[in-house]
């Protein structure tokens, strides 16, 4: 997490200066994502519940196909947090009074890798369920789905309960040793 920020390396504007409009991206990124899991875990367990197998099966493979885009999007997510929004939370938080926010971040990285295997074996088990499968293993495949779903809800949660606390922070500090 040292890489260096872009608008270190190639402006003057401070890095607590960009703050705002990342955690305005961070936001609503947070809330489309959020939206699309409730959706997700709402449709996986009543497919959990659902007590005809046909109607199980056309759920599951819905459900696959729009895991798999929404791995997509998760994944440009998170590539743009670690590209731009941490690394400038990390230059933000030194020299402030401020914990760092890497052994955290590390922490939430745990559940966020929790989740996806969880999505991944989702995904598996529906491929591997045949037109005559057991409904036994559909309930198990959309259970997998239940639980991504759920983690990544409370993970989501729980990184904007570390994040905008460490920015009102700095937010604090700035505007408290500025001179203008």
């Amino acid at each position: 997490m040292s890489m260096p920020c872009k608008s270190q390396a190639n402006s003057e504007i401070a890095p607590e200066a960009e703050l705002p409009k990342l955690l305005d991206r961070l936001k609503q990124d947070h809330a489309e994502l959020l939206q699309v899991l409730m959706d997700l875990e709402n449709q996986a367990s009543q497919t959990e519940r659902e007590a005809d197998k046909n109607h199980a099966m056309v759920s599951l493979l819905h459900l696959r196909l729009w895991t798999l885009g929404f791995k997509e999007e998760l994944n440009r997510h998170s590539e743009w947090e670690e590209r731009e929004l941490f690394p400038l939370l990390n230059i933000c938080c030194q020299g402030h009074n401020t914990l760092s926010a890497t052994p955290t971040l590390c922490d939430l990285e745990k559940d966020h890798e929790l989740a996806m295997n969880y999505m991944d074996t989702f995904l598996r088990a529906v491929h591997a369920l045949k037109s005559d499968s057991e409904a036994m293993p559909m309930k198990q495949a959309a259970s997998y789905l239940t639980y991504a779903c759920r983690i990544l809800i409370k993970h989501l949660e729980q990184e904007e309960k570390l994040i905008y606390p460490l920015t009102e922070q700095v937010s604090t500090d700035t505007s408290y040793f500025s001179y203008d």
